[in-house]
């Protein structure tokens, strides 16, 4: 077995497409549509296609936590379920949740949660309560 590509520019990861495949047992058209319904535009390098690795991380991790709304990934045996549909889960990403993804709480939950070095988490959430500060006065 041939491990997927990465290349790292200092902001994270690029994986090949080859990483979801190996990882969920997919094909590489169901790997696509899992990037389209998570809002993560894929590179194309010559033939072959990459993805932000801590994109997808942060998306699944806000997906995936306590009070999110549930998600079916495409080709999933749940997509016809429409109880799941009634109860609110989603099918791809609303503009609240990459935003909610985007926010740097976010990093410092999923940081805390793996263990990481707390000064980065201390950082974080430093950073911006002194901006929330600077706002209020």
């Amino acid at each position: 077995m041939e491990l997927p590509k990465t290349y790292d520019f200092g902001f994270g990861e690029l994986v090949e497409l080859s990483h979801l495949e190996i990882t969920f047992g997919i094909s590489r058209r169901i790997a696509l549509k899992y990037l389209k319904a998570l809002r993560i535009q894929p590179l194309y390098f010559k033939d072959e296609i990459f993805f932000s690795l801590p994109t997808f991380n942060r998306i699944v991790y806000v997906l995936s936590k306590p009070g999110s709304p549930g998600f079916i990934f495409p080709a999933s045996k749940a997509k016809t379920n429409q109880h799941l549909r009634k109860k609110g889960y989603l099918v791809e990403v609303t503009d609240e949740i990459l935003e909610e993804a985007k926010s740097p709480h976010i990093l410092a939950e999923m940081a805390a949660a793996t263990g990481r070095d707390s000064s980065m988490i201390k950082k974080l959430v430093s950073a911006e309560n002194a901006t929330s500060r600077k706002k209020n006065e």
